[in-house]
Protein backbone atom coordinates (compact mmCIF):
# COMPACT_ATOMS: atom_id res chain seq x y z
CA UNK A 1 0.00 0.00 0.00
CA UNK A 2 1.21 3.81 -0.84
CA UNK A 3 -0.20 6.68 -0.18
CA UNK A 4 -0.81 8.42 -3.37
CA UNK A 5 -2.57 11.70 -3.58
CA UNK A 6 -4.49 10.20 -6.81
CA UNK A 7 -4.33 8.22 -9.65
CA UNK A 8 -5.61 8.98 -13.10
CA UNK A 9 -5.47 8.22 -16.40
CA UNK A 10 -2.26 10.05 -18.55
CA UNK A 11 -3.44 11.90 -21.55
CA UNK A 12 0.32 12.83 -22.27
CA UNK A 13 2.95 11.03 -23.88
CA UNK A 14 5.97 10.34 -23.39
CA UNK A 15 7.17 12.02 -26.32
CA UNK A 16 5.49 15.07 -25.18
CA UNK A 17 7.59 14.94 -22.30
CA UNK A 18 10.63 14.41 -23.92
CA UNK A 19 10.23 17.86 -25.97
CA UNK A 20 9.18 19.71 -22.80
CA UNK A 21 11.63 22.26 -22.19
CA UNK A 22 12.87 22.79 -18.46
CA UNK A 23 14.02 25.70 -17.42
CA UNK A 24 17.38 24.80 -15.45
CA UNK A 25 16.76 24.04 -11.60
CA UNK A 26 19.39 24.86 -8.92
CA UNK A 27 21.79 21.79 -7.87
CA UNK A 28 20.07 19.06 -5.46
CA UNK A 29 21.68 20.00 -1.92
CA UNK A 30 19.94 17.30 0.08
CA UNK A 31 18.06 13.72 -0.32
CA UNK A 32 16.70 11.44 2.24
CA UNK A 33 14.96 8.21 0.99
CA UNK A 34 12.63 5.86 2.73
CA UNK A 35 15.33 2.97 2.77
CA UNK A 36 11.58 0.74 3.57
CA UNK A 37 9.28 -0.80 1.15
CA UNK A 38 5.97 1.58 0.96
CA UNK A 39 7.30 4.08 3.80
CA UNK A 40 6.04 6.81 1.87
CA UNK A 41 8.69 9.63 3.15
CA UNK A 42 8.08 12.66 1.72
CA UNK A 43 3.82 13.13 1.64
CA UNK A 44 4.26 15.87 3.49
CA UNK A 45 7.66 18.50 4.11
CA UNK A 46 7.98 21.08 5.60
CA UNK A 47 10.16 24.00 7.23
CA UNK A 48 10.72 22.90 11.13
CA UNK A 49 11.42 26.28 12.10
CA UNK A 50 15.35 25.95 14.27
CA UNK A 51 14.59 23.40 16.52
CA UNK A 52 17.73 23.57 18.49
CA UNK A 53 18.95 27.42 18.51
CA UNK A 54 22.09 27.22 16.18
CA UNK A 55 20.67 29.89 13.84
CA UNK A 56 20.25 27.58 10.83
CA UNK A 57 16.80 25.95 9.55
CA UNK A 58 15.50 22.44 10.14
CA UNK A 59 13.46 20.46 8.18
CA UNK A 60 10.33 17.85 9.07
CA UNK A 61 9.31 15.35 6.59
CA UNK A 62 6.66 12.46 7.35
CA UNK A 63 6.72 8.86 6.16
CA UNK A 64 3.05 7.96 6.98
CA UNK A 65 3.12 4.01 5.38
CA UNK A 66 6.20 3.46 7.44
CA UNK A 67 5.63 0.28 9.21
CA UNK A 68 3.34 -1.43 6.70
CA UNK A 69 1.43 -3.09 6.74
CA UNK A 70 0.58 -1.61 9.76
CA UNK A 71 1.36 1.75 8.87
CA UNK A 72 1.98 3.75 12.46
CA UNK A 73 3.67 6.04 10.23
CA UNK A 74 6.87 8.30 11.36
CA UNK A 75 8.33 11.96 10.94
CA UNK A 76 12.26 12.97 11.32
CA UNK A 77 13.68 16.14 11.69
CA UNK A 78 17.12 17.18 10.03
CA UNK A 79 18.79 19.68 11.11
CA UNK A 80 20.80 22.78 9.05
CA UNK A 81 24.39 23.61 9.81
CA UNK A 82 26.96 25.64 7.86
CA UNK A 83 27.34 22.59 5.17
CA UNK A 84 23.57 22.09 4.94
CA UNK A 85 20.82 19.41 5.99
CA UNK A 86 22.66 16.57 7.90
CA UNK A 87 22.04 13.33 5.93
CA UNK A 88 21.00 11.48 8.84
CA UNK A 89 17.97 13.11 11.14
CA UNK A 90 18.41 14.35 14.16
CA UNK A 91 15.12 13.39 15.37
CA UNK A 92 12.85 10.61 14.83
CA UNK A 93 9.21 9.92 16.07
CA UNK A 94 6.68 6.86 15.38
CA UNK A 95 3.27 7.02 15.69
CA UNK A 96 1.12 4.59 18.30
CA UNK A 97 -2.10 3.87 19.34
CA UNK A 98 -4.03 1.63 21.82
CA UNK A 99 -4.84 -0.51 18.57
CA UNK A 100 -1.91 -2.63 18.13
CA UNK A 101 -2.95 -3.90 14.40
CA UNK A 102 -4.49 -0.37 12.69
CA UNK A 103 -2.87 2.26 10.62
CA UNK A 104 -2.11 5.87 12.32
CA UNK A 105 -0.32 7.56 9.17
CA UNK A 106 1.43 9.66 12.11
CA UNK A 107 3.07 12.11 9.39
CA UNK A 108 0.63 12.39 7.42
CA UNK A 109 0.64 16.02 7.91
CA UNK A 110 3.84 17.89 8.85
CA UNK A 111 4.50 21.58 10.11
CA UNK A 112 6.20 24.15 12.38
CA UNK A 113 4.36 24.91 15.32
CA UNK A 114 6.46 28.05 15.50
CA UNK A 115 7.57 28.65 19.56
CA UNK A 116 4.81 27.78 21.40
CA UNK A 117 5.98 28.29 25.23
CA UNK A 118 8.57 31.07 24.16
CA UNK A 119 11.54 29.54 24.84
CA UNK A 120 13.62 30.88 21.64
CA UNK A 121 13.71 27.39 19.96
CA UNK A 122 10.84 25.97 17.03
CA UNK A 123 8.19 23.18 17.72
CA UNK A 124 7.04 20.64 15.42
CA UNK A 125 3.33 19.32 14.77
CA UNK A 126 3.17 16.16 13.46
CA UNK A 127 -0.83 15.07 12.50
CA UNK A 128 -2.07 11.21 12.83
CA UNK A 129 -5.65 10.89 10.89
CA UNK A 130 -6.22 7.43 11.49
CA UNK A 131 -5.79 7.42 15.06
CA UNK A 132 -7.99 5.58 17.13
CA UNK A 133 -8.70 5.65 20.56
CA UNK A 134 -11.95 6.10 22.10
CA UNK A 135 -13.57 6.73 18.38
CA UNK A 136 -12.24 4.95 15.52
CA UNK A 137 -10.15 7.33 13.12
CA UNK A 138 -10.88 10.34 15.30
CA UNK A 139 -7.46 11.24 14.02
CA UNK A 140 -4.59 12.90 16.87
CA UNK A 141 -2.13 15.79 16.41
CA UNK A 142 1.34 15.79 18.21
CA UNK A 143 3.64 18.96 19.18
CA UNK A 144 7.09 18.33 20.22
CA UNK A 145 8.93 21.18 21.75
CA UNK A 146 12.65 22.30 20.58
CA UNK A 147 15.69 22.70 22.61
CA UNK A 148 19.46 23.11 22.93
CA UNK A 149 19.73 19.90 22.15
CA UNK A 150 16.56 19.26 19.58
CA UNK A 151 13.50 18.00 19.73
CA UNK A 152 12.17 16.25 22.86
CA UNK A 153 11.40 12.43 21.87
CA UNK A 154 7.91 12.41 23.91
CA UNK A 155 5.18 15.00 22.76
CA UNK A 156 4.94 17.44 24.97
CA UNK A 157 1.33 17.98 23.85
CA UNK A 158 -1.42 16.28 22.02
CA UNK A 159 -4.90 16.79 20.92
CA UNK A 160 -7.42 13.98 19.68
CA UNK A 161 -11.06 14.17 17.61
CA UNK A 162 -13.12 13.08 19.54
CA UNK A 163 -15.50 12.04 16.79
CA UNK A 164 -15.19 8.87 14.75
CA UNK A 165 -14.45 9.10 11.65
CA UNK A 166 -13.24 13.19 11.94
CA UNK A 167 -9.80 12.05 11.18
CA UNK A 168 -8.61 15.37 13.08
CA UNK A 169 -5.05 16.18 11.83
CA UNK A 170 -5.11 15.17 8.18
CA UNK A 171 -3.76 19.25 8.27
CA UNK A 172 -1.92 21.18 10.66
CA UNK A 173 0.06 24.52 10.72
CA UNK A 174 1.69 27.27 12.57
CA UNK A 175 -1.24 29.34 12.82
CA UNK A 176 1.35 32.61 13.77
CA UNK A 177 0.39 34.61 17.02
CA UNK A 178 -3.47 35.09 16.37
CA UNK A 179 -3.65 37.23 19.52
CA UNK A 180 -0.33 38.88 19.54
CA UNK A 181 0.73 37.71 23.11
CA UNK A 182 3.80 36.27 21.92
CA UNK A 183 3.72 33.01 21.74
CA UNK A 184 3.32 30.58 18.66
CA UNK A 185 -0.17 29.36 18.41
CA UNK A 186 -1.36 26.12 15.88
CA UNK A 187 -4.16 24.98 14.23
CA UNK A 188 -5.62 21.55 13.15
CA UNK A 189 -8.07 20.71 10.46
CA UNK A 190 -10.23 18.00 10.99
CA UNK A 191 -11.78 17.35 7.15
CA UNK A 192 -14.56 14.58 8.05
CA UNK A 193 -15.99 16.03 11.05
CA UNK A 194 -19.41 16.22 9.80
CA UNK A 195 -19.03 18.62 6.54
CA UNK A 196 -15.17 19.64 8.22
CA UNK A 197 -14.15 21.77 11.79
CA UNK A 198 -10.79 23.65 12.10
CA UNK A 199 -9.51 24.01 15.76
CA UNK A 200 -6.95 27.07 17.19
CA UNK A 201 -5.45 25.86 20.34
CA UNK A 202 -2.85 29.29 22.39
CA UNK A 203 0.04 28.96 22.95
CA UNK A 204 1.87 30.24 26.29
CA UNK A 205 4.61 29.61 28.51
CA UNK A 206 3.49 26.41 29.62
CA UNK A 207 3.39 25.21 26.11
CA UNK A 208 -0.20 24.90 23.96
CA UNK A 209 -3.65 24.63 25.73
CA UNK A 210 -5.28 21.67 26.41
CA UNK A 211 -8.37 23.32 25.37
CA UNK A 212 -8.81 25.04 21.79
CA UNK A 213 -9.72 28.70 22.25
CA UNK A 214 -11.38 28.94 18.75
CA UNK A 215 -13.07 26.67 16.32
CA UNK A 216 -14.69 27.11 13.43
CA UNK A 217 -17.18 24.75 11.16
CA UNK A 218 -17.74 24.44 6.94
CA UNK A 219 -20.79 26.67 6.31
CA UNK A 220 -22.64 24.18 4.52
CA UNK A 221 -21.85 25.15 0.77
CA UNK A 222 -18.78 22.92 1.03
CA UNK A 223 -17.61 19.52 1.84
CA UNK A 224 -13.75 18.80 3.60
CA UNK A 225 -13.61 22.07 5.22
CA UNK A 226 -9.97 21.93 6.55
CA UNK A 227 -8.28 19.49 4.68
CA UNK A 228 -5.77 22.18 4.34
CA UNK A 229 -4.45 24.93 6.66
CA UNK A 230 -2.11 27.44 7.21
CA UNK A 231 -1.54 30.60 8.53
CA UNK A 232 -1.93 33.57 6.09
CA UNK A 233 0.69 36.01 8.30
CA UNK A 234 -0.53 39.22 8.61
CA UNK A 235 -2.65 39.92 5.69
CA UNK A 236 -3.61 43.48 6.54
CA UNK A 237 -1.05 44.66 8.68
CA UNK A 238 -2.62 44.97 11.87
CA UNK A 239 0.01 43.39 13.85
CA UNK A 240 -2.12 39.58 14.24
CA UNK A 241 -1.21 36.37 12.51
CA UNK A 242 -4.23 35.51 10.21
CA UNK A 243 -5.65 32.57 9.16
CA UNK A 244 -6.55 30.15 6.24
CA UNK A 245 -8.65 27.12 5.56
CA UNK A 246 -9.35 25.38 2.51
CA UNK A 247 -12.17 22.91 1.45
CA UNK A 248 -11.74 19.32 -0.44
CA UNK A 249 -14.68 19.68 -2.26
CA UNK A 250 -15.25 19.72 -6.80
CA UNK A 251 -18.52 20.86 -6.30
CA UNK A 252 -17.66 24.64 -5.28
CA UNK A 253 -14.52 24.56 -3.72
CA UNK A 254 -13.86 27.85 -0.94
CA UNK A 255 -10.89 29.34 1.13
CA UNK A 256 -11.80 31.03 4.27
CA UNK A 257 -9.25 33.72 5.97
CA UNK A 258 -10.09 34.43 9.39
CA UNK A 259 -8.08 37.85 10.98
CA UNK A 260 -6.40 37.83 14.06
CA UNK A 261 -7.30 40.10 17.02
CA UNK A 262 -6.65 40.14 21.28
CA UNK A 263 -9.14 37.60 21.67
CA UNK A 264 -7.76 35.12 18.69
CA UNK A 265 -9.39 34.60 15.06
CA UNK A 266 -12.09 36.77 13.99
CA UNK A 267 -15.65 35.70 12.22
CA UNK A 268 -17.19 35.91 9.77
CA UNK A 269 -14.14 35.07 7.54
CA UNK A 270 -12.94 36.92 4.30
CA UNK A 271 -13.81 34.33 1.66
CA UNK A 272 -13.12 33.13 -1.68
CA UNK A 273 -14.61 30.21 -4.18
CA UNK A 274 -16.14 28.66 -7.58
CA UNK A 275 -19.22 27.85 -7.68
CA UNK A 276 -20.20 24.17 -9.43
CA UNK A 277 -17.63 22.17 -10.33
CA UNK A 278 -14.47 23.95 -9.40
CA UNK A 279 -11.42 21.45 -9.64
CA UNK A 280 -10.84 21.57 -6.01
CA UNK A 281 -10.19 24.96 -5.48
CA UNK A 282 -8.42 25.18 -1.96
CA UNK A 283 -7.26 22.15 -1.80
CA UNK A 284 -3.91 23.45 -0.84
CA UNK A 285 -3.75 26.61 0.96
CA UNK A 286 -1.16 28.53 2.01
CA UNK A 287 1.07 31.72 3.66
CA UNK A 288 3.36 33.12 0.18
CA UNK A 289 5.05 35.46 2.15
CA UNK A 290 4.82 39.13 1.27
CA UNK A 291 5.87 38.51 -2.85
CA UNK A 292 5.45 42.31 -3.83
CA UNK A 293 7.19 43.63 -0.68
CA UNK A 294 4.73 46.29 0.53
CA UNK A 295 4.39 44.77 4.05
CA UNK A 296 1.18 43.00 3.16
CA UNK A 297 1.31 39.05 3.12
CA UNK A 298 -0.12 37.86 0.60
CA UNK A 299 -1.92 34.06 0.51
CA UNK A 300 -1.43 31.26 -2.25
CA UNK A 301 -4.32 28.98 -3.31
CA UNK A 302 -4.18 25.46 -5.57
CA UNK A 303 -7.29 24.21 -7.56
CA UNK A 304 -5.32 21.05 -9.08
CA UNK A 305 -8.21 19.72 -11.21
CA UNK A 306 -9.04 23.33 -13.01
CA UNK A 307 -9.91 23.45 -16.21
CA UNK A 308 -12.14 21.85 -19.17
CA UNK A 309 -12.03 21.09 -22.51
CA UNK A 310 -8.38 21.09 -24.15
CA UNK A 311 -7.35 22.87 -20.59
CA UNK A 312 -8.63 19.36 -19.36
CA UNK A 313 -7.54 18.97 -15.46
CA UNK A 314 -4.51 21.33 -16.21
CA UNK A 315 -5.02 22.74 -12.38
CA UNK A 316 -3.93 26.35 -11.63
CA UNK A 317 -2.34 27.93 -8.52
CA UNK A 318 -3.50 31.44 -7.69
CA UNK A 319 -1.89 34.09 -5.41
CA UNK A 320 -4.33 37.32 -3.29
CA UNK A 321 -2.57 40.19 -2.23
CA UNK A 322 -2.54 41.56 0.97
CA UNK A 323 -3.75 45.12 2.00
CA UNK A 324 -4.79 47.79 4.80
CA UNK A 325 -8.36 46.60 4.01
CA UNK A 326 -7.18 42.42 4.10
CA UNK A 327 -6.93 40.28 1.53
CA UNK A 328 -7.82 42.26 -2.43
CA UNK A 329 -11.18 40.08 -3.84
CA UNK A 330 -9.45 38.90 -6.97
CA UNK A 331 -6.32 37.11 -7.57
CA UNK A 332 -3.61 39.16 -8.71
CA UNK A 333 -1.75 36.62 -9.87
CA UNK A 334 -2.49 33.15 -12.13
CA UNK A 335 -0.86 30.58 -13.10
CA UNK A 336 -1.90 27.29 -15.15
CA UNK A 337 -0.42 23.66 -15.44
CA UNK A 338 0.90 24.02 -19.54
CA UNK A 339 0.00 21.63 -21.83
CA UNK A 340 1.48 18.34 -20.60
CA UNK A 341 0.46 18.38 -17.36
CA UNK A 342 -2.28 17.27 -15.07
CA UNK A 343 -2.65 18.51 -11.39
CA UNK A 344 -0.61 21.47 -11.23
CA UNK A 345 -1.33 23.25 -7.67
CA UNK A 346 -1.84 20.02 -6.08
CA UNK A 347 0.37 21.90 -3.23
CA UNK A 348 1.71 25.06 -2.55
CA UNK A 349 4.19 27.32 -0.59
CA UNK A 350 6.22 30.21 0.20
CA UNK A 351 9.21 29.31 -1.55
CA UNK A 352 10.61 31.86 1.57
CA UNK A 353 13.33 34.36 0.11
CA UNK A 354 15.30 31.93 -2.40
CA UNK A 355 17.54 34.68 -4.23
CA UNK A 356 17.28 37.12 -1.53
CA UNK A 357 16.14 40.13 -3.42
CA UNK A 358 13.68 40.99 0.08
CA UNK A 359 10.63 39.70 -2.20
CA UNK A 360 9.19 36.19 -1.14
CA UNK A 361 8.98 33.29 -3.68
CA UNK A 362 6.67 30.78 -4.19
CA UNK A 363 6.82 27.15 -5.09
CA UNK A 364 4.34 24.80 -6.98
CA UNK A 365 3.98 21.20 -7.13
CA UNK A 366 1.94 19.21 -9.85
CA UNK A 367 1.16 15.71 -10.71
CA UNK A 368 2.84 15.18 -13.83
CA UNK A 369 1.82 12.20 -16.41
CA UNK A 370 3.37 11.31 -19.26
CA UNK A 371 1.70 7.77 -20.08
CA UNK A 372 -0.34 5.40 -18.96
CA UNK A 373 2.75 3.04 -18.60
CA UNK A 374 5.19 5.91 -16.26
CA UNK A 375 2.00 6.95 -14.05
CA UNK A 376 2.41 10.25 -11.84
CA UNK A 377 6.37 11.73 -12.41
CA UNK A 378 5.44 15.08 -10.54
CA UNK A 379 6.89 18.57 -11.14
CA UNK A 380 7.64 21.59 -9.39
CA UNK A 381 8.19 25.34 -10.28
CA UNK A 382 9.14 28.09 -8.33
CA UNK A 383 8.54 31.77 -9.60
CA UNK A 384 9.89 35.13 -8.36
CA UNK A 385 8.79 37.93 -6.32
CA UNK A 386 9.19 41.88 -7.28
CA UNK A 387 7.81 44.91 -6.61
CA UNK A 388 4.77 44.05 -8.94
CA UNK A 389 4.41 40.58 -7.72
CA UNK A 390 5.25 36.94 -9.17
CA UNK A 391 6.89 36.47 -12.28
CA UNK A 392 4.38 35.01 -15.15
CA UNK A 393 7.51 32.63 -16.16
CA UNK A 394 8.68 30.21 -13.58
CA UNK A 395 12.66 30.81 -12.71
CA UNK A 396 12.85 27.34 -12.73
CA UNK A 397 11.24 24.09 -12.59
CA UNK A 398 11.72 20.58 -12.21
CA UNK A 399 10.48 17.08 -13.14
CA UNK A 400 10.65 13.21 -11.06
CA UNK A 401 11.03 10.16 -11.25
CA UNK A 402 7.96 8.71 -13.07
CA UNK A 403 5.25 7.39 -10.66
CA UNK A 404 7.44 9.59 -7.89
CA UNK A 405 4.60 11.80 -7.11
CA UNK A 406 6.97 13.96 -6.92
CA UNK A 407 5.94 17.99 -6.19
CA UNK A 408 3.10 16.43 -4.09
CA UNK A 409 4.58 18.25 -1.26
CA UNK A 410 6.73 21.42 -1.37
CA UNK A 411 7.40 23.75 0.94
CA UNK A 412 10.19 26.70 1.91
CA UNK A 413 12.89 24.45 3.73
CA UNK A 414 14.44 27.95 5.34
CA UNK A 415 17.97 28.66 4.78
CA UNK A 416 19.36 25.23 6.33
CA UNK A 417 22.93 26.50 5.66
CA UNK A 418 22.78 30.14 6.59
CA UNK A 419 24.04 31.97 3.48
CA UNK A 420 20.90 34.39 3.63
CA UNK A 421 19.05 32.30 0.68
CA UNK A 422 16.03 30.44 1.29
CA UNK A 423 16.26 26.48 0.09
CA UNK A 424 13.33 24.74 -1.65
CA UNK A 425 12.29 21.08 -0.45
CA UNK A 426 10.01 18.70 -2.12
CA UNK A 427 8.38 15.43 -1.80
CA UNK A 428 8.14 12.54 -3.79
CA UNK A 429 6.25 9.75 -1.49
CA UNK A 430 6.12 7.25 -4.44
CA UNK A 431 10.09 7.42 -5.05
CA UNK A 432 11.54 3.86 -5.88
CA UNK A 433 15.48 3.00 -5.27
CA UNK A 434 16.24 0.02 -4.08
CA UNK A 435 12.89 -0.15 -2.29
CA UNK A 436 9.76 0.04 -3.94
CA UNK A 437 7.38 3.44 -3.07
CA UNK A 438 9.86 4.14 -0.40
CA UNK A 439 9.68 7.68 -0.52
CA UNK A 440 12.31 10.16 -0.93
CA UNK A 441 12.74 14.37 -0.01
CA UNK A 442 14.74 16.81 -2.46
CA UNK A 443 16.63 20.23 -1.54
CA UNK A 444 17.49 22.95 -3.88
CA UNK A 445 19.41 25.74 -2.95
CA UNK A 446 18.83 29.02 -3.16
CA UNK A 447 21.20 31.65 -4.61
CA UNK A 448 21.60 35.04 -6.17
CA UNK A 449 19.72 36.05 -8.77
Amino acid sequence: MTIKPFVVAGIATAAALATHAFPAPPPIVWTAEGNQTSAGLGADVASAGDVNGDGYGDVIVGAPIHGFPFSKGRAMVYHGSSTGLATMPAWTAEGWEPVVFWPVYFGRAVASAGDVNGDGYGDVIVGAPEYDNDQITEGAAFVYLGSATGLGQQPAWQAEGNHEGARFGSSVASAGDVNGDGYGDVIVGAPFHKKGRVWVYLGSAAGLSDRPAWRAAGDGSTDGFGSSVASAGDVDGDGYADLIVGTDDFFGGRIFVYRGSPTGPLQPPWRAGISGPSGFFGHAVNSAGDVNGDGYSDVIVGEYWFGQGTQFHKGRALVYHGSSAGLEPKPSWIAVGASVEQGFGFDVSTAGDVNGDGYSDVVVGALYIPDFAQGTAGLVRVYLGSPSGLAAAPAWERGGQPASFFGSAVSTAGDVDGDGYDEVIVGAPGYDNGHQDEGAAFAYAGSPP
